[in-house]
């Protein structure tokens, strides 16, 4: 066997077997200074932010779903794009809720997501009390063996950006989990 072709060789098998887990990235938050009990969820968030809803709800948040929040515009004579200023924050917090959340997501070709970014703004102050962005994992070649037993599908990610939130959006005192 000539060296190029074994280096070819180790290349190949080097590539084939590495692999990376999901990554979460935070940025730095403050402690609220009320407590977030309900959080609304920003209308166009897709599928990344009805999962996240669902994985805050089980921690004991109270949700307003992504249909729920569009109605509530909607009664508000609001737009979206309108909502994340400070005055209509408030109007908000006037409707009982504590914090808006604003995700996006892009999905791979397997259909998993790729990458996800998520905000959440207080009503209250309009301050942002946490920003996470999160990336899947890979392994080897993609839609290979290895890379879809890295790779995690949209409630995994869901689950990981919800305990990541639920930490740092609890208020010192507050019963949740």
């Amino acid at each position: 066997m000539n060296r190029p072709s074994v280096v070819a060789g180790i290349v190949v098998l080097v590539a084939s077997v590495s692999c990376a887990t999901s990554k979460l990235s935070t940025s730095p938050s403050q402690t609220p200074s009320h407590s977030v009990k309900s959080i609304a969820m920003a209308p166009s968030g897709g599928l990344i932010a009805d999962a996240i809803a669902v994985e805050l709800f089980n921690r004991g948040f109270h949700v307003i779903d992504t249909a729920e929040t569009s109605n509530l515009l909607v009664r508000m004579g609001l737009s979206e794009i309108e909502v994340t200023t400070p005055e209509n924050l408030a109007r908000l917090r006037d409707q009982g809720v504590d914090a808006y959340l604003v995700a996006r997501s892009a999905a791979a070709a397997d259909g998993r997501p790729q990458s996800a970014s998520v905000r959440v703004n207080s009503t209250h102050t309009g301050a942002i009390l946490a920003g996470v962005t999160w990336q899947n994992g890979w392994g080897g070649i993609a839609g290979s063996p290895a890379d879809r037993v890295m790779r995690k599908d949209l409630t995994e990610a869901a689950v990981e950006i919800a305990i990541d939130l639920a930490k740092r959006l609890n208020a010192p005192g507050s019963s949740l989990p």
